[in-house]
């Protein structure tokens, strides 16, 4: 070859019209292997007798099996290998077990009340939403006595993920003995689940608190070391029996934050952060304020993108149970997120707190529904959507709890009672002019009305449906 001469052993071609040297030992080996994937003789590749092991002619006999003899073997192996069972990798399986020397805590971020709240039913007509003695709904705070879960922000010693660009920042959360049960359900919600990570903020793994790990009952009973935690963190030192969790860092800036007050706990009025460089050059220019067409825009956006959290989070089959403003977090990729973004597209709203998720039966999912009316229903009624320089006194109901009051038992579920009423505060006039001018208020009353047993057309309701209404075409 390429010749067809005759080749010395061991020695170049003998035609001397080449004078190719003999393939090496691993070219052979490539030749062979290559014949006997095809059922060639591995000395003059002819085809091997399918009968025999010999070559039809050399008479030889091959080493190798033939092709078809090879297949039945390997078939019949494999028929009768004893089957194993598969493995199955779950999410929560492959989440990482934190020690303390892989995170550090920079700082406190606050503590969240776990609420249960209790609907009630008379049977009989004529009761008096106004009555004390007959409450339509109670309340049971969790954490009597202790904070039921508190935030940190903290930071991941992970040389090769910095060298990668990648955020390094995460959220640690500390669960007290009387929330334990919000933590198991918190990791039950990722257990087996593959929920999605535009719309849910990811569980990165828990942090060691076995006997001998960082929060051990030994540790924190330690002088130096409580001394060391309150004046790094300025907070209350962590409890032997709490549970810790690490949670992807997704920001503090919540729908929670947008319905406060005016002032410099709600982004939309706080001061703006002065340009890059202003300390230095001595200018002392600060950004543009919002202005309402700004904030509505953003309002319009971030309530489209909550009810697509919703939906993506529906069907992966969980049930969220636990809406409120805190629960929707907005998260802003490449930018400052302590603060919300002037540039609405590059914000996006994220679910978090999961602890009382279940699964996604018709019963709950038209509960979160009806939440997520309420939630956004205060945003929209909150001063994040107040007139230019309004200077007027504040509405007399405007969070959560109030309107629920307001909707669910004084106008007895009417939608248009409640347009009415908001259209006697001057608060509220750009709000009204929105909600009539695009089916609002249509909007609003499907999402209140899910979990109404009264409504026109019972039956499965779904946060997808929601995405098509005119409101947020």
């Amino acid at each position: 070859f390429p010749c067809s001469g005759p080749r010395a052993a061991g020695g170049p071609c003998k035609a001397g019209s080449c004078q190719l040297a003999p393939p090496s030992a691993a070219k052979l080996d490539r030749q062979n292997s290559f014949a006997v994937r095809f059922g060639l003789c591995d000395k003059c590749r002819a085809p091997l007798s399918t009968n025999s092991h010999r070559c039809s002619t050399c008479k030889r006999p091959s080493t190798m099996q033939p092709l078809c003899l090879s297949l039945c073997v390997a078939a019949a192996t494999a028929y009768l290998a004893p089957t194993t069972a598969r493995r199955r990798t779950t999410r929560l399986a492959a989440m990482r077990e934190f020690r303390a020397q892989d995170l550090t805590l920079e700082r406190f971020l606050g503590q969240v009340s776990v609420t249960e709240v209790t609907d009630w039913e008379y049977s009989g007509e004529g009761v008096n939403p106004l009555d004390p003695a007959q409450p339509a709904r109670t309340k049971s705070d969790a954490g009597v006595g202790s904070a039921p879960l508190r935030l940190f922000l903290a930071t991941r010693e992970d040389p090769t993920a910095r060298a990668r660009g990648e955020d390094l920042r995460c959220c640690v959360r500390e669960y007290s003995l009387k929330a334990s049960k919000v933590a198991r359900q918190e990791l039950d919600a990722f257990r087996d689940r593959d929920l999605p990570k535009k719309s849910v903020c990811q569980l990165l793994g828990t942090l060691d608190d076995s006997e001998d790990g960082f929060f051990s009952s030994d540790a924190v009973l330690d002088d130096s070391f409580i001394e060391a935690w309150v004046a790094n963190l300025r907070c209350e030192p962590p409890q032997p029996d709490s549970r810790w969790l690490v949670y992807e860092w997704a920001g503090t800036c919540t729908f929670a934050s947008l319905t406060s007050p005016p002032g410099p706990q709600n982004p939309f009025y706080a001061e703006p952060p002065r340009p890059f460089g202003g300390g230095i050059f001595g200018s002392r220019a600060v950004g543009e304020r919002w202005t309402y067409p700004q904030r509505e825009k953003f309002v319009l956006r971030a309530i489209k993108n909550a009810v697509a959290c919703v939906a993506d989070l529906h069907e992966a089959g969980v049930a969220h149970r636990g809406l409120s403003g805190a629960a929707f977090v907005l998260d802003s990729s490449g930018m400052d997120k302590n603060v919300v973004p002037k540039n609405a597209p590059l914000s996006r709203v994220r679910l978090q707190f999961l602890g009382f998720s279940d699964s996604a039966s018709v019963a709950n999912m038209n509960d979160d529904l009806n939440s997520l009316g309420y939630v956004l229903l205060e945003l929209l009624l909150s001063p994040a959507l107040y007139p230019e320089d309004y200077a007027g006194p504040l509405p007399p109901v405007s969070d959560g709890d109030s309107l629920k009051r307001l909707y669910d038992d004084i106008f007895d579920c009417d939608i248009l009672k409640l347009r009415d009423y908001c259209a006697n505060e001057e608060a509220w006039d750009g709000v009204v002019r929105l909600l009539d001018t695009s089916d609002g208020w249509a909007f609003l009353g499907t999402a209140l009305g899910a979990n109404d047993r009264r409504r026109a057309t019972p039956g499965l309701l779904t946060a997808r449906a929601l995405l098509g209404s005119n409101f947020l075409t």
